[in-house]
């Protein structure tokens, strides 16, 4: 999609924000605070991304709070709904960038890698690189520097390839520390330099000085105290001009350390002070804690107790915010396997194997998804709204209120119609939402809303609305993704839903032709006209019976392979997160990774192996119900089509002890209409299940070909069961003959039959007498079918 223009005075704005983002970041702050207010104010979407993007490079200075965050997931999802994916890559990254500098490293992960993909998506190579970048510096605060020099080597070499010279700067910076922490001091030095003279030609001030401060910690290493402190001295007074504050708690970290070497312990817990205080100010959690780690050892040797204890209690405070470790996520692990409240996957699984969902009415699935939804999401509020296609309207399903038919804006309907999931981290300015904001979620105080579709066949049916009150959340992947699922499980019951309406209907149109019957023969010549379109009507409704009960019977057979792609999803992630916990834990040994991968292969290949057999039966299912539901002609070879139809109907056949022969062979090619043939040989099926074989008897079905000459063949099926009694097989092809009237027959399938045979494909059709018993049909087929099939029915055969 293309970039929306910038107005003039916001473009100023952001002109001047970028100018001061690397020089002063405090005015930059400010200028960024007016930007979005006259954003807002205008409505200028693509000012408030573009504004947001800088922002993100200099709220370091504020400590990175929850509200700034809160302001790049709004420009994220404003991104999102203009599906401007460059816009979108570089938000992620800089938001990436806020959850590590606060050492939320699985947030940063998550982050960077979503990054990736969009990037990709959007052929952002620069984007890319900066993803890479961020995933290293997790490396690097994880300890693992060999990993983070390798990552940054490669990102060197993409960033010198794209010669861009503000990435090209972060990534030596960046690798100078890791070459500096695996003792590479050469190296490390050489690559200092390098970002030194880049960042003075971009006369990038906080890039100099920390460049300079990371420079003076190489001297002190190799014991050069006066080059060191000299080198401090320039940092410091480069990154108060700029107001590079955690920078800054470096600087005096590292000048601390001097102080310590020459015994000067009372000056050096002055400047470890004086560190702890810009650590704090800009939220950089991991940096105070090495001061603080640091205060406690010169507070020891100052011989001050009291200090050293306090400080090393608060280090250690400041270790377990930073620890990878999720005590909620172990707390949940636990009241899953106690029973006291399951995990989110165990929900969903649960509730995707739960027999209401088969037989359940549309009130009851909405309090069922609601339920679930307040279980895997905490303190959130769920309702669900129907969506009413002749109002283009939503009714409120669950909660129900005294007024619950709304009006949705034609962008957030088009979207849902779409199949579009609506992420409003911020519901009252949402390109979707914020019309919906004071009318229909600030009552119920929702900030932030999840909407998420559910459609059959293309068609919105209902929308499912997560909303989270009081105050802004930022919605996690894993949580959009389990909406998702809720959502998918949702409308496998509204096809079953669709299915016992549709079924009901059939019902009570059989019950009225049976009641009309004798007024009907009496008529039939005067209404001769009526009838015939009251019959194609029928003929229709019991095509869409078929192809109902078709995907129906699909759902059943699907529902094994999907549950155990789902079951081993939610296994994956666990192991997932359990590697998180052990890298940011520190402990990675290869033994663990390599049994990490052993287990995520073996769960990959069930994976594939359902996702496969899902594929297959989905590959069937969509053939012949393209095929059912209409009329188009194509040349297809005849057994696989009678293989495929068999195929649809393993549902019914899997509870029977009949058997199904497919003996056409595999060189027979007609030009005809398989929608026609496919359903034909599915009635014949339903015929033999329902009247031929009692519900335990064993049987055969076998179904043959033969070509008789250039022009046409000869299909033969016949079963091993009862058979038709000689009293009406005269009256077998008659409209609305059954022998179970009001016990679900119609009278329709055989003639759908002949008719079909002898309008459609051009042939005929005979039912002979079988010595052995059972039935048999015998059809004349033309290798080629008529150019154009007729249209009429004969209605007074007899």
């Amino acid at each position: 999609m293309s970039q929306l223009p910038i107005s003039a005075p916001l473009q100023a704005t952001l002109d001047k924000i970028i100018k001061l983002t690397n020089s002063d970041r405090y005015e930059a702050f400010t200028y960024c605070e007016a930007g979005f207010a006259a954003a807002r104010a205008a409505h200028d979407d693509a000012a408030f991304i573009a504004i947001a993007i800088q922002y993100g490079l200099v709220i370091d200075q504020h400590g990175y709070p929850d509200e700034s965050i809160n302001i790049l997931y709004e420009a994220l999802q404003l991104a999102q709904s203009y599906h401007h994916f460059h816009d979108e890559a570089r938000l992620l990254n800089v938001i990436g960038r806020a959850v590590y500098t606060r050492a939320e490293y699985r947030r940063a992960m998550q982050a960077w890698a979503h990054c990736l993909e969009v990037a990709t998506l959007a052929d952002d190579q620069v984007s890319w690189v900066w993803a890479k970048l961020g995933i290293a510096q997790i490396y690097d605060a994880l300890d693992d520097h060999a990993t983070a020099v390798i990552l940054l080597q490669q990102a060197q070499e993409r960033a010198v390839y794209l010669h861009d010279p503000i990435l090209l700067l972060n990534v030596l910076l960046n690798l100078g520390v890791n070459l500096f922490q695996e003792r590479q001091f050469e190296a490390a030095l050489q690559t200092y330099h390098e970002s030194l003279a880049l960042a003075r030609e971009l006369n990038h001030l906080d890039d100099i000085g920390e460049t300079l401060f990371r420079i003076a910690q190489l001297l002190l290493e190799q014991g050069q105290i006066t080059e060191a402190l000299d080198h401090l001295g320039q940092a410091q007074q480069i990154c108060e001009q700029s107001h590079h504050m955690w920078a800054l708690a470096n600087i005096y970290g590292v000048r601390a350390q001097i102080y310590q070497v020459q015994n000067q312990i009372s000056q050096a817990l002055l400047d470890v002070q004086h560190g702890i205080d810009y650590a704090s100010a800009s939220g950089s959690a991991h940096i105070e804690m090495r001061l603080r780690l640091l205060q406690s050892q010169l507070a020891e040797q100052n011989h001050d107790a009291e200090l050293t204890l306090a400080a090393f209690r608060a280090a250690n405070v400041l270790n377990s915010k930073i620890s990878p470790h999720d005590h909620r996520q172990q707390l949940a692990e636990l009241e899953d396997l106690a029973g006291l409240r399951p995990s989110s996957g165990r929900i969903l699984l649960e509730l995707a194997n739960n027999p209401l969902l088969e037989r359940c009415s549309l009130a009851e699935l909405a309090a069922m998804l609601c339920n679930a939804a307040g279980q895997i999401i905490r303190q959130v509020r769920a309702s669900y709204w129907e969506y009413l296609p002749d109002q283009q309207a939503l009714r409120k399903v669950h909660p129900q209120l005294d007024v619950n038919i709304e009006t949705f804006n034609p962008p957030l309907l088009q979207s849902l119609q779409r199949g579009e999931t609506i992420v409003a981290h911020n519901a009252q300015h949402h390109q979707y939402t914020w019309s919906l904001y004071e009318r229909l979620l600030l009552p119920e105080k929702l900030q932030s809303v999840l909407m998420i579709p559910l459609r059959l066949n293309e068609s919105l049916y209902g929308v499912l609305q997560v909303g989270y009150a009081e105050k802004t959340k930022n919605w996690s992947t894993d949580e959009v993704q389990y909406m998702n699922q809720l959502a998918m499980i949702g409308t496998r019951a509204l096809a079953n839903i669709e299915r016992h309406i549709f079924q009901a209907d059939i019902a009570r149109l059989n019950a009225q032709l049976q009641q009309n019957n004798n007024e009907l023969e009496a008529r039939v010549v005067e209404r001769t006209i009526e009838l015939q379109k009251a019959m194609e009507h029928l003929i229709e409704t019991e095509k869409l019976a078929s192809l109902g009960n078709l995907v129906a019977g699909f759902a059943h057979e699907l529902n094994t392979p999907l549950g155990n792609t789902l079951t081993a999803a939610t296994t994956l992630l666990d192991k997932n997160r359990n590697l998180l916990e052990t890298i940011n834990a520190g402990v990675m040994k290869k033994t663990i990774l390599l049994q990490y991968l052993d287990e995520t292969s073996m769960i990959a290949e069930l994976v594939e192996r359902n996702a496969r057999r899902a594929s297959n039966l989905i590959a069937n299912l969509k053939q012949v119900a393209v095929d059912t539901a209409s009329s188009k002609r194509r040349q297809f070879n005849l057994h696989q089509v009678i293989e495929e139809t068999v195929a649809t109907l393993i549902v019914s056949l899997k509870k029977r002890k009949v058997n199904v022969f497919n003996e056409v062979p595999d060189d027979i090619e007609l030009n005809s209409y398989p929608g026609s043939l496919e359903q034909i040989i599915s009635n014949f099926i339903n015929n033999s299940l329902i009247h031929g074989f009692s519900l335990d008897a064993n049987g055969e079905i076998h179904i043959s070909a033969q070509q008789i000459n250039d022009e046409q063949i000869e299909l033969s099926y016949w079963d091993t069961g009862v058979g038709i009694a000689e009293s009406i097989k005269k009256r077998v092809f008659d409209p609305f003959f059954t022998t179970r009237f009001g016990q679900g027959g119609s009278g329709l399938g055989l003639y759908l039959v002949y008719s079909l045979v002898t309008g459609t494909l051009g042939g005929g059709i005979e039912l002979r007498d079988r010595p052995a018993g059972g039935v048999w049909f015998v059809l004349r087929l033309p290798i080629v079918a008529p150019a154009e099939p007729s249209q009429e029915f004969d209605l007074l055969r007899h």
